[in-house]
């Protein structure tokens, strides 16, 4: 049964109904409140409430939204995607044992942090200590597209020292001159845009040769992990 909480509050309603209801499932807390908001993110991350997104605005809560929030991976980020759709997350838990936050993969997949933790917490992640404060804590609803994306984490990873830049093309091997404003003159490139750290270091020359001869894989939405739809809704007082 999938719940929208209303003026959730610290959410009491729904976590006696989460107990006394087989299947019960909250996929949206409504709550303008940054305290309660707060108390909100705790109990998830404790386990205490199901991990889903917070509106904050009650106002603006519009039913197209309310679709979007339920299923955030059926949300479609970039169009004319071609072939199979991903199986599975399995990506999702590479990267964030790759030394990424969960804030970082969330915004790959273009869905919450809160929906992303929920994600990990299923496939068996042991988490490390998260950020309280920080860029790291958002919760994310963009829109960009899967190149743009994946070039996005790949730039976080290399901030973060997760990965090194070579400093020679891996096609012809030879060390580009950088560029007049300081930066190399190795660009990443990407094969396959659902792998965003796993990339090869090429000159400017051989990264134009490569684009013009063949096509990277394109980014694809991950399935639906749970009901569509909202069964139940409740609310506190607003």
């Amino acid at each position: 049964m999938n719940a929208l909480s209303l003026c959730s509050g610290i959410e009491g309603i729904g976590f006696g109904l989460r107990r006394v209801i087989p299947g019960y499932r909250t996929v949206c807390y409504v709550e303008a409140d940054p305290f309660c908001q707060d108390i909100l993110i705790r109990r998830m991350q404790d386990g205490w409430l199901d991990c889903a997104p917070i509106w904050p605005d009650l106002r603006t809560l519009t039913g197209e939204i309310v679709d979007w929030l339920v299923n955030p991976w059926h949300h479609p980020c970039e169009e004319g995607d071609m072939g199979a759709p991903r199986k599975d997350y399995d990506e999702a838990t590479q990267l964030y044992n790759a030394g990424l936050s969960i804030g970082d993969v969330a915004k790959f997949y273009c869905i919450t942090r809160q929906a992303m933790w929920k994600i990990l917490k299923r496939r068996a992640v042991v988490f490390r200590p998260q950020e309280r404060e920080g860029q790291d804590n958002h919760f994310f609803r963009g829109g960009l597209t899967g190149k743009a994306r994946a070039n996005d984490l790949l730039e976080r990873a290399l901030q973060k020292g997760l990965i090194t830049r070579s400093a020679l093309c891996e096609i012809c091997g030879t060390p580009p001159a950088p560029y007049r404003d300081g930066r190399s003159g190795i660009q990443a490139h990407h094969d396959d845009y659902n792998k965003p750290l796993d990339v090869r270091w090429l000159c400017l020359p051989c990264h134009h040769a490569w684009h013009k001869r063949n096509r990277p894989i394109a980014y694809k939405e991950p399935p639906e992990e749970a009901g569509r739809g909202i069964d139940l809704i409740h609310a506190g007082f607003p």
